[in-house]
């Protein structure tokens, strides 16, 4: 964000300066003007994508966005020692074996999660145990509810359509049904899908894929996937098995892998880049565009945007062009990739995508066991609630009407709400924002911009690592097809050099680059009056609650997990020390 400073906190209608407000305001419009953006593609490629649809971007970089040469060199460093690690180890293909000792004895890159659970579990392995097996697949539904896209798993009120065909297969001496129909567990609320079928853009010839958990011994457990095979009129459906051996099960770890590396390609387009990192772009034009330097609101966000177009920068100038990693090192490119943000955004509503409150209540899973994610994030969203109210009816004197006369806030909420326009004189066009008649509704929808920036963007993208750079785990890429015969699970692997640019790229994305949620820095701070800074301190003393609360939960969890038949996982992505400010990388 910009570094403009002021330590005068005034509502317009409370300024007195109204004049010089304004021209500092214009000024700083034309720094910050939206623009639907094409990322190079033909005019063929922007007729498919649609680009109307997708969120607007700045037109231009202002310069008081860039960076300091401290970070560029250091930046530039990182991804220098990543292409000489990719140079030197990303030759020819890997097994997985090959991975596997790799993250284990080296001195340069820790072993990530996704390749601990395989190795603990010995998964694919002639001597793997019905125990590992079981352990390896409540993994598989663990990362559905506290992995990278934790937003999509909800309650099962009618069998799905692409699962009737087989139902009789399905619960034929399932290990996780307990002997109970789907109608059963669908009438006890023990049923979950996952439906990633939106990244086939209902296109028969791009994969689709969806997923059934089931509750078994109080936690979650896999059903079935469905898959859209090649030339099978209803796909076909897999399902997990304890008996055999590894390669009798191998077609469902198989499939596992496939299922995750279809979640990733959903994961980086949607949940990842396109619904934090180019969602709130717009949003902060927004606030640039109608926001005065001395309004209180435009103080509280200005830290939950720090870096974020700098961020944005490089992802389009160095990961969106072709034969960039979003072009070559993800499995459906990067069109298709533009395709998906520009439907998903299309179809984009404020009360259903933004808001985390209304999405547990719809998916229906605000009692699922085990499901970490959603404690925290209760947790923290109600904290930056509590922050953002106390802050907003301070400076609003505890007053309704004062929001209703604040013509900046109201045009900030104007352009949010604006249809978008290829020619650059439209808005966000985010459809279902509330009206600003209220403190409550303003605080509601800052709460929820704040919590993207922060939570949701943190969450998304700080664990990348621990799933994403051990392959089998969730590929970014695979060979072949799904329903291709093979000896072995190596067959389908990335290339070495596919692997090291994975691990390269998730790595770099995960540098820490902004202090802590609620930690603001001096340059902020500076901005605030004595009453703000106050607010702020007492957020940070909140936070420290939330910690304490997490860290007991995972205590208790390694305690009870001593002689559990399906042991649990510690979630500590939501610690508040874990969670940054702003969209930075």
């Amino acid at each position: 964000m910009g570094n403009r400073q002021n330590v005068q906190v005034k509502l317009p209608q409370n300024d007195d300066e109204t004049e010089t407000r304004r021209q500092n305001l214009q000024s700083t419009r034309n720094k910050y003007q939206l623009q639907q953006p094409t990322f190079g593609l033909t005019d063929l490629e922007q007729r498919l994508v649609n680009i109307v649809n997708l969120p607007p971007m700045l037109r231009e970089f202002p310069k008081e966005e860039k960076r300091s040469f401290y970070f560029s060199f250091f930046n530039g460093l990182r991804i220098i020692s990543g292409v000489i690690y990719m140079l030197i180890f990303g030759r020819g293909k890997w097994t997985i074996q090959q991975m596997i000792r790799h993250f284990r004895d080296s001195k340069v890159i820790k072993e990530p999660k996704g390749c601990e659970v395989w190795r603990k579990e010995e998964v694919d392995r002639p001597n793997q145990t019905q125990s590992q097996r079981a352990q390896a697949d409540h993994w598989f539904a663990w990362q559905r509810m506290n992995g990278l896209t934790r937003n999509l798993i909800r309650k099962v009120q009618t069998i799905p359509e692409q699962f009737v065909p087989f139902v009789n297969i399905i619960e034929e001496n399932h290990p996780y049904l307990a002997g109970k129909t789907l109608e059963t567990h669908i009438q006890q609320g023990t049923l979950f899908v996952v439906d990633l079928t939106e990244i086939s853009l209902n296109e028969p010839t791009l994969l689709s894929t969806m997923a059934l958990f089931g509750i078994y011994k109080d936690v979650l457990m896999p059903v079935a996937v469905w898959m859209n095979i090649k030339d099978v009129k209803d796909g076909k459906v897999y399902t997990p098995r304890l008996n055999g051996d590894n390669t009798e099960i191998r077609q469902w770890v198989k499939m596992r892998m496939w299922f995750n590396m279809l979640e990733g390609q959903y994961h980086t387009s949607i949940t990842h880049v396109g619904f934090t990192h180019f969602l709130m772009e717009g949003v902060s034009i927004c606030i640039h565009r109608n926001l005065s330097d001395r309004h209180p609101i435009y103080k509280i966000l200005l830290p939950h945007f720090q870096f974020m177009h700098a961020g944005n920068k490089f992802t389009v100038d160095d990961l969106f062009p072709v034969g960039a990693h979003f072009d070559k090192g993800t499995y459906i490119g990067r069109v298709t990739m533009l395709r998906l943000i520009s439907k998903h955004n299309e179809n984009w509503a404020y009360s259903t995508h933004a808001s985390l409150l209304k999405g547990l209540e719809t998916r229906g899973v605000k009692t699922i066991p085990g499901y970490f994610f959603k404690d925290d994030a209760l947790l923290l969203h109600k904290a930056i609630h509590q922050f953002v109210y106390e802050y907003a009816a301070h400076y609003y004197g505890n007053d309704d009407v004062n929001v209703q006369q604040d013509n900046e806030i109201q045009s900030f909420r104007q352009e949010l709400s604006l249809p978008r326009k290829t020619n650059g004189t439209g808005g966000c066009g985010m459809n279902g924002i509330p009206e600003f008649t209220s403190i409550e509704n303003l605080v509601e929808v800052l709460t929820n911009i704040i919590y993207i920036c922060s939570v949701e963007h943190s969450v998304s993208n700080f664990p990348a690592y621990d799933h994403y750079a051990f392959p089998p785990n969730m590929p970014d890429i695979l060979h072949g097809q799904p329903e291709d015969e093979m000896n072995d699970l190596d067959e389908a692997m990335p290339t070495g050099k596919e692997i090291f640019y994975t691990i390269g790229s998730k790595r770099t994305s995960s540098q820490v680059l902004t202090s802590s949620l609620g930690n603001y820095d001096d340059r902020y701070l500076k901005t605030m009056d004595n009453d703000g800074k106050a607010f702020v301190e007492k957020f940070q003393q909140n936070l420290l609650g939330v910690t304490e609360q997490i860290n007991q939960r995972n205590n208790d969890i390694t305690a009870g997990n001593n002689g559990k038949e399906i042991k649990e996982y510690p979630f500590e992505w939501l610690l508040p020390e874990n969670v940054l400010n702003s969209i930075n990388v």
